[in-house]
């Protein structure tokens, strides 16, 4: 398992943290076997252990390869510690905290105690109710030990009142992050919801999330912040994007005015900017998201790690080719594609599958619609062959239906039945048969081109009332996002 982790580790370091490391382990005397381990690492990319192993052996001949990779490992995460010290205040708090009990341990609890009182107005900026409880009940431990010199009652009581006050804080940030992670779990396990049923089954953590904020028993950054999240998150996946844009607005305007709520790396404020583009894109509103694409790029910066500044790279990538293809613009789509990097598109590692496989989609929608269905087919195969993102996902349900399509257009019959049958038998258990999907398989049989106008007419009549009903389904509209399966339907019919 070390083995596995600090692979992973090293290929997260970005330029300046190697650099930080090679300097950190200047310090240290005698043999160096995990600085041979790290340069094999950090040089090569070993698809079997076995070919690390052999490498390592070449170098270091009867020294365990595990116990180097553990060793490499501790180091590694030290050195990072330290540099995110001098960086990160959260880092910088729970290191001071550090500080103030060995100087306590040491009886200096004075000099503990001063070091203590900065920490604090510290914390008083970053917002960080759990690092401000620990002050408050060290500050009140000091006190204590030193029987309340020169204090009097209203002011203990004071300090009492504001330690108190934090583990408020503290609870209703609890709450609100527990309903979060419910939405998510039961987003995950079952999938976007495509019916009013499967919405009401998220009705009870509305509820709670509401009575929650109505309570208003918290009210700083932390608790605005998780609120906008929750609200978002489940906007975007009961299909109401009108009303997630809104909140994704407010979302990243908070994220803007208070840079404290900025992790390192700023995963939620990546996760906002990401929900105001998917949104854009559901919606149709093209022209607003260059603004939003190139905020997004702003956040490949170097002072992150590599995973994250990857899943940045990608998520700007599907946007810049959403935005081109939204645009019509199939052509420059595809030179986009093949002017970028191929570890781009191939490093799994550095980013979430959902991610992944949109990338992929969208590489094989610039194809198809190119007429290239043999390279289409090949990144939509990414998808559905290797199968890592889960059956549940729209996305997964969008890559079957346009692999559907690249065989029917590519005059792939034979194998066209067999799709359209596995796809079926994939979602015979989904809770409810999206229209547009029963138009679409009605449209294939009927097949178009054989056709004369006039049969071609008689069942655009029948299906167009359908498609234009489906237009304004919210559920619909969570798989057209992804392709439009209706104007294709329109296409084969009226052309």
């Amino acid at each position: 398992m070390s083995r596995t982790a600090v692979i992973r580790l090293v290929k997260t370091l970005s330029k300046s943290e190697k650099r930080q490391f090679r300097l950190y382990t200047r310090k240290h005397t005698g043999t160096k076997e995990y600085i041979t381990l790290f340069d094999l690492i950090d040089k090569n990319d070993f698809t079997q252990r076995e070919q690390l192993e052999e490498k390592f052996r070449q170098s270091h001949a009867g020294i365990s390869l595990d116990n180097a990779a553990r060793y490499l490992l501790r180091i590694l995460t030290d050195c990072l510690i330290q540099s995110r010290v001098k960086e990160d205040d959260s880092f910088q708090l729970l290191y001071g905290l550090l500080r103030v009990n060995m100087l306590k341990e040491r009886n200096l609890p004075e000099e503990g105690y001063r070091e203590l009182k900065k920490l604090q107005q510290m914390a008083d900026v970053i917002q960080d109710q759990f690092i401000n409880y620990l002050f408050f009940r060290q500050e009140l431990n000091h006190l204590a030990a030193f029987n309340f010199q020169g204090l009097t009652e209203k002011k203990l009581v004071e300090i009492q009142m504001k330690a108190r006050n934090a583990i408020k804080d503290i609870r209703s940030t609890h709450e609100h992050y527990s309903l979060y992670e419910l939405l998510k779990y039961r987003l995950q396990t079952t999938g976007k919801a495509v019916s009013e049923e499967e919405k009401r089954q998220l009705n009870d953590l509305v509820l709670s999330e509401m009575s929650i904020v109505n309570a208003k028993a918290g009210n700083n950054l932390e608790s605005r912040k998780l609120h906008l999240l929750f609200q978002s998150s489940f906007f975007t996946n009961i299909g109401d994007y009108r009303s997630a844009l809104k909140t994704f607005y407010q979302l990243n305007s908070l994220f803007e005015k208070n840079k404290v709520l900025w992790q390192h790396p700023p995963l939620d404020y990546l996760a906002a900017l990401d929900g105001i583009l998917d949104s854009l894109r559901t919606t149709g509103r093209y022209e607003e998201m260059p603004f939003y694409v190139a905020r997004l790029g702003q956040l490949d910066d170097n002072t992150y790690p590599e995973y994250f500044r990857y899943m940045v790279r990608k998520s700007v990538m599907i946007y810049q080719l959403v935005l081109l293809m939204g645009t019509g613009e199939y052509n420059a789509a595809i030179a986009y594609i093949e002017d970028r990097d191929d570890s781009l598109l191939k490093a799994y590692s550095m980013a979430d599958e959902e991610k992944q496989c949109e990338l992929f989609f969208c590489a094989g929608r610039a194809y198809y619609h190119a007429g290239q269905y043999k390279k289409a087919q090949q990144f939509i195969n990414e998808i559905v062959l290797i199968g890592k993102v889960s059956h549940q996902s729209v996305i997964y349900r969008a890559a079957r239906l346009l692999s559907i399509l690249v065989h029917y257009e590519g005059g792939n019959l034979a194998y066209l039945d067999y799709e359209i049958r596995s796809f079926k038998r994939a979602f015979q258990y989904a809770s409810v048969r999206l229209k547009i999907e029963s138009m679409l398989f009605k449209t294939i049989k009927a097949t178009p081109a054989k056709n004369g106008p006039v049969r071609n007419r008689q069942l655009w009549e029948k299906i167009g009332p359908v498609l234009e009903s489906a237009e304004k389904d919210k559920y619909e509209m969570q798989l057209r996002k992804y392709f439009d399966f209706g104007g294709w339907i329109k296409q084969q019919l009226t052309k």
